[in-house]
């Protein structure tokens, strides 16, 4: 819940980030020393960034931390809550928003976000529209794979596929019976040339 307190800390907490540095690595730039993108303190003894010199990359100091009500909160003001499961949902008050854990499966993870929207909380890493999208395309690259290796398999078993088996099957049994009516007819032929002849 935001109150006309929290919102002029988050205004404070804005104008402090719009004159906040990108922290660096003392000599971040050099090519060898891959450390850009976080934040170390300098300790050499003749550093200039230690002494806080002019000209060099500014440290961390106290002055640019947000304030301490607001500190963790997201730009609504909404203190996040790590949620595991639904039955964590209770807990949840107003003021504080839903984080789903990254723990949790993406069936577990759309519960999770449906029965928020139910009680009307705020979820700020995750959507129901895009768990539902993301299911969605999840399921029909399943079948596609599935799909796949169905055909690989066939194709590993000299070209037959699983429902042409029962057809061929057929087909062959049905191809020996003929061929031995066939065989008992000219055999039957060939039995009364012989008792004619005699």
């Amino acid at each position: 819940m935001i109150t006309n307190k929290n919102s002029a800390l988050l205004e404070a907490r804005r104008a402090v980030k719009l004159r906040k540095p990108g922290f660096k690595v003392q000599k971040s730039n050099d090519p060898k020393k891959r450390f850009a993108g976080r934040w170390k303190r300098p300790k050499g003894l003749q550093s200039k960034m230690r002494e806080g010199r002019k000209g060099n990359p500014s440290g961390v100091e106290p002055g640019y931390g947000s304030p301490t009500a607001i500190r963790g909160a997201t730009q609504e003001g909404l203190l996040p809550v790590v949620i595991r499961n639904v039955n964590e949902l209770a807990a949840v008050k107003d003021g504080f928003g839903v984080v789903i854990s990254a723990k949790v499966g993406l069936k577990r993870r759309a519960e999770i976000a449906r029965e928020a929207s139910v009680r009307s909380l705020k979820v700020i890493n995750a959507s129901l529209e895009g768990l539902t999208k993301m299911i969605a395309d999840l399921m029909d690259a399943r079948k596609v794979r599935r799909q796949k290796l169905a055909q690989k398999r066939a194709s590993r078993r000299g070209g037959i596929a699983k429902q042409e088996k029962p057809k061929k099957a057929a087909d062959d049994i049905e191809g020996k019976l003929d061929e031995e009516e066939k065989k008992r007819i000219e055999k039957s032929e060939k039995d009364k040339v012989l008792t004619k002849a005699q």
